[in-house]
């Protein structure tokens, strides 16, 4: 660093450096009052804030795949919704076993990455969309390391798994399945709530917790409004906070059909005769426990999963079947692939594909039995 007076009296800093690009010498400078060793030390600093902005080096070094997720995982929190950050860190065990916590980030390459991707799938049998969230997010803690400068690989990859045969595509239920499930439940009075919700998740393609945020001023005539969702991974079952959905295609407005409209109907008044106890706190929300809190999906899975059991389903039951199964009666209506969209909120065609594109084999498998039936 050397100094220069100015005629004005100030004292110009100056220091060069080297480009690491062109390999050709630079130079960065900066103006002050005075030459006192504090304005000495300022200088310094400021001149080598200069010199790296200017050249924006990469780190030559690499880090450990465990030290990029914890710089991740600050980054990732501040973009995304509590949500979002609660699923990531439930990866968080399976990720640093799948890669390895020591592993050099600059030595993950193609084949080293799709063979731990194959072995989640094929030989630790994690299901395919949980295969999927692994990949997503080690591709994007390494882009994000990159971003900071260090060296790191880049593999990626299209999916191309061979389906399992224990993982079926087959995630929807068939119209006399979802029958039994609501029967079953319906032959117990606690339960009886959840079974017209189990019907109500299937008549419309909405998520559990978009159905749970539902609130009276959603409903209007002919159709509800969802715009918002209730996520109780923040371990509070009282604390309910209610944030936007998903996605923006989340955003959007569902035509309800006689019967959707009937259950709403049914729900209203039930919770009107709720009100009238001195334990219900109204918060504007529909389908609610006894309480007025909004019914967690905590209580509501496990339900959902026995009554299948009972009902003799071999299924993994989920509420995500029932979005499905709603997905599956459009696709035997033959309801365009985009309007089946908009109305489930996908942004992505690939799930709403999957299972209409398995409803519609289906359609064509029992076409010849059909036609043997034409006489004239």
């Amino acid at each position: 660093m050397w100094i220069e007076e100015l005629p004005n009296g100030k004292y110009k800093y100056s220091e060069r450096y080297i480009d690491p690009y062109t390999e050709k010498s630079r130079k960065v400078s900066l103006t002050l009052n005075s030459k006192s060793n504090q304005a000495k030390k300022q200088a310094t600093v400021e001149l080598q804030e200069k010199i790296n902005k200017k050249i924006n080096a990469p780190k030559l070094e690499s880090i450990t795949f465990e030290k990029a997720l914890e710089l991740f995982k600050p980054n990732y929190k501040r973009k995304v919704k509590n949500s979002s950050y609660l699923s990531f860190e439930s990866t968080e065990k399976t990720l640093l076993r799948a890669i390895g916590k020591d592993m050099l980030i600059k030595n993950i390459d193609l084949p080293f990455f799709r063979k731990r991707i194959e072995d989640l799938y094929y030989d630790q049998k994690y299901s395919l969309n949980y295969v999927k969230k692994i990949k997503a997010f080690t591709l994007m803690i390494l882009s994000h390391a990159s971003e900071e400068g260090y060296s790191a690989g880049s593999p990626n990859f299209k999916l191309n798994l061979v389906l399992r045969q224990d993982e079926k595509p087959e995630k929807y239920l068939e119209k006399y399945e979802l029958r039994a499930v609501i029967d079953q439940l319906n032959k117990m009075r606690p339960n009886q709530r959840k079974a017209d919700m189990v019907e109500f998740l299937a008549l419309t393609g909405l998520r559990y917790g978009e159905l749970i945020a539902l609130r009276e001023e959603d409903l209007y005539e002919g159709y509800i409004s969802v715009n918002g969702t209730i996520d109780f991974r923040n371990g509070s079952y009282s604390n309910v906070t209610r944030t936007t959905p998903k996605t923006k295609a989340a955003n959007r407005n569902v035509v309800l059909s006689t019967r959707a409209t009937n259950i709403l109907i049914k729900i209203l008044q039930e919770n009107q005769l709720y009100k009238a106890t001195s334990k219900y706190i109204d918060s504007g929300y529909i389908f609610t426990s006894p309480n007025g809190n909004p019914i967690d999906y905590r209580t509501f899975a496990p339900c959902l999963k026995n009554a299948a059991k009972f009902a003799g389903i071999q299924k993994p039951v989920s509420s995500h079947y029932l979005r499905h199964t709603h997905i599956s009666f459009l696709a035997e209506l033959n309801i365009p692939i985009k309007v089946v969209m908009d109305r489930v909120g996908h942004n992505d065609a690939s799930t709403t594909l999957q299972v209409y594109t398995h409803v519609t084999n289906k359609m064509k498998d029992t076409l010849k039995d059909k036609i043997e039936t034409i006489n004239y």
